[in-house]
Formats: structure tokens, sequence, C-alpha cells
């Protein structure tokens, strides 16, 4: 968000040189981490944290049906939980978290900040007030911000040269699986307790939360009991934003209309899976339990097909098609997709339609990842990633969901408000990332050949 190939490859000049340089930098104890027996081990591990990650984050999109009649919120205060709450310091802990990557005790930091976005599951499902839910949502974004580029650093600095590209698509691989699953057993789950225990005076979007929350328990256990590994110190980090900042402004226009376009795609992909189930429950009579389901199963097809489909093209056309063209073309290919949806007749044409769309849209996010080692010089990959990032989270995680629930609370609850809401958003997105994904492309050429040369 899969074992034997990769979907990201294309992605491999970023891995073997950003890789090397953790190679010289990392001395691990009579190279035993060089061993793949030894290392896949920790990199399951480190890939489950990230897929639970993901199951954790996206559990407001399944609550969303319950969370509105228990709660009395409106679509927009649904979205502010699902996007601008989560990101709110989430760029804090991105950031905030490149010095713990020097650690000596990576493994303890990692296993905090699962406590930390545990704790705020929890203090979520005990939330009656909806502050209390934005501070909780703040708190699982700030754990996960900081998870990610600890574990993927981890990943590359013990992985062998042969197989690191492969090592890190697992890693990368588990988002959108943990997004699926977030779905399918958050359905599950919540069909569980309608059955079971249909009336119980603790709301089953609560218990939802805590009994999501429960496997990251051994997770924590689990990383607690790793042996540390031990490395030398990183270089500064003052340099190197110094040097992004340069880099940025020696080209701004190219720069700006890649971001632009890699936002575009996330808020497509993040506001389809934030608002799906709802579209499915309100627009096509399905429970919540079984919209969260249905669309977890599809969404467990679309996003693996779509890491798949765009690491083989991007790695077919490197001499030909640039990745950001791709993202244009996929950009371009998902506005007919999600016109589509609200005049969707049944709830099985329009959950196909939002997993094509999501499909699509996947494509882009991860053609627009893939171009990030080529506009960037190998010394300021680590970084350029932390910012690409922040950057997607904010603009594409925060508003796409936010924006849709205030927009279909403008045109009502009846009807196909939401979906109309969704198509407006995404489209509009879809088409300014359209036209800057092309701009980026055509310019962004002589640096990707100035920085693979």
């Amino acid at each position: 968000m899969r074992l034997a190939t990769s979907p990201l490859k294309s992605s491999r000049i970023w891995l073997a040189s950003h890789g090397s340089r953790a190679a010289g930098s990392v001395a691990l104890s009579g190279g035993d981490l060089k061993s793949r027996k030894l290392a896949v081990p920790l990199f399951a591990l480190l890939a489950l944290g990230h897929c639970l990650a993901f199951v954790d984050r996206n559990l407001p999109a399944v609550a969303a049906p319950l969370l509105k009649t228990d709660m009395g919120l409106s679509d927009a205060q649904l979205g502010l939980l699902d996007g601008p709450a989560f990101v709110l310091l989430y760029v804090v802990g991105m950031l905030g978290s490149w010095p713990l990557a020097r650690s000596r005790n990576r493994f303890r930091m990692l296993a905090l900040c699962i406590v930390t976005w545990a704790a705020g599951m929890a203090i979520f499902a005990f939330g009656h007030a909806f502050i209390v839910l934005v501070l909780a949502r703040a708190m699982v974004g700030l754990g996960q911000a900081a998870y990610v580029p600890l574990a993927l650093n981890l990943m590359v600095e013990c992985s062998a040269p042969q197989w690191r590209a492969r090592s890190i698509a697992i890693f990368t691989a588990a988002a959108p699986i943990g997004r699926g699953l977030s779905l399918l057993l958050g359905g599950g789950v919540l069909a569980m307790f309608a059955r079971w225990v249909p009336g119980a005076a603790f709301a089953h979007w609560r218990l939802l939360f805590l009994v999501m929350a429960a496997p990251n328990l051994l997770l924590i256990g689990m990383l607690l009991n790793r042996k540390e590994l031990s490395h030398e110190a990183a270089p500064p980090s003052g340099g190197v934003f110094k040097q992004i900042q340069a880099a940025f402004w020696e080209r701004p226009g190219m720069m700006c209309a890649y971001l632009c376009g890699a936002g575009a795609s996330v808020l497509v992909v993040q506001a389809i899976g934030a608002w799906a189930p709802s579209i499915l429950h309100r627009e096509h009579g399905l429970t919540p339990a079984m919209a969260a389901s249905v669309f977890g199963v599809c969404l467990l097809v679309a996003q693996p097909v779509g890491h798949f489909t765009a690491g083989a093209l991007i790695d077919r056309s490197q001499r030909g098609m640039s990745p950001m063209t791709m993202v244009a073309w996929a950009l371009l290919l998902v506005i007919p997709l999600l016109s589509l949806i609200p005049r969707a007749s049944s709830a099985s044409t329009a959950c196909c339609l939002l997993a094509l769309a999501s499909l699509v849209g996947g494509i882009a996010a991860l053609a627009a990842l893939a171009n990030l080692p080529l506009i960037l010089g190998t010394s300021l990959h680590d970084a350029g990633f932390r910012i690409f990032l922040s950057f997607i989270t904010l603009t594409g995680v925060a508003l796409g969901p936010f924006m849709t629930g205030l927009i279909s609370d403008g045109l009502g609850t009846g009807g196909h408000g939401l979906s109309l809401a969704l198509c407006n958003v995404c489209a509009g997105a879809a088409v300014l990332g359209t036209l800057a994904a092309f701009f980026a492309g055509r310019n962004g050429r002589r640096t990707a050949m100035e920085h693979v040369g």
C-alpha cells in the first residue's frame, strides 16, 4: 500500500543509491543481517507494522455511518476526522523523527510510535466530544508519521543490494493491503457485534476501535524483544534541507507541478477510500458492515493490481514515457470513471466503479513516487522522501475527505449528494493534476537524466 516481485522496481535507482549510502554507513555485526534468512523476519515485522498502521488509519471510513448516527456529525465533520485531524501533527512526526533515525534504540522508538497511535485509538473509542475525537486522530497521525520513515530506513540499511528493491516492496505493499483489510475486517467486526451484542450499552463503533487496536500490543512486544543494531551517525540535517531548498528554487515551476500532480493523485485515492463505504450505505442501501466489507474486498484486489501495473509500465518505458506523463494519463482516465459513480444504478456497479477509480488513482500515485528519485540528487533522497510524504499527506489525505464532506453537506443528504460531492472534488483535482503532471513530465526529463547519469 506481493512477495516475490516488486511493484516499485521502477524506484530501484533510489533504492540502490540510498541503500549503498546506508550500506557504507551501517556496521552490522558480522554482517548477519545481510543474510536473507535472518533479515526476512525483521522485514516482515516492520511491514506488519505498516499494514496495521493503515488498518487503524482507515477505520473512520468504516465507522462513518455509525458515527453520523450516534454523535450527530455532519459530513464535513466526518471528513475532518478522516483527513485534517489525522494530519494535524503528521508533519511534526514525519520531520521531527529524523533525529530518531540516528538513535541507538530504534526498535524502542518504533514501539513508542505504535504506543502513541494505539493510545489515540483508545482515546477515540472513549471520546464523547468532537474535539476529543479530533485530538485522538491527531495522536494516531503523529505515531504513524514517525513510524514510516524509521521503519523504511531500517529496512534499507539491513537489505543486501541484490534484493533491496523487493524488500522495500514488501513494506510499501503493506499500505494498500492494510487499507483494504481495514474495511474488510472492520466490516466483519461490526457485523459480528450486530449479531452477538445487538443491544450493547457501549456503541459498536467504540468497540470496533478497541478491538482493532489490540493487535498493536503484540507488535509492540515483538519490537521490544528485538536486539538493537549498531550504525554510524547520519550527516547533519541542516545542510541537507538547504540543498533541497536550492534544488527546488533551481526549477520551481517543475517542482511545483510535480507536487501538484502527486498531491492530486493521492487526493483521489484517499477521498474514495474515505467515502466509498458511506456511498454504498447511504445511496445503495447496504448496511454499514456490508458496505465496508464489500468495498474492502474490492480494494484488496484493486490496489495491488494498481501497484503491479504501475511498476510494470514504468519499468518497460524507462526510455519512453516518463513517470509524470504516466501520472497525467492515469488522472485523465480517472475523470470519466468518477463521473459514472453518481449515475450507478446498483451497489455492485457503484462498488466496481469506486474500486476501478481507486486502482487508476493508485497507478498515478505510485508513478509520482517513482519520479521522486529522478529529480533529486542521491544525498537528498531521505529528506526528500519525508518532505514528499508530508506534502501529499497535507494535500491529499487532509483535503480530499474533508472537501468531499463539506460539499456533500451543501448538496444535502438526499439522492446522490455524497457521490456527486466525491465526483466534483476528485475530478477537479484530477484535471489540475493532469495539467501539472504533463508539464512536470515534459520539463523534468532533463533533470532526471542529470541525476541518473
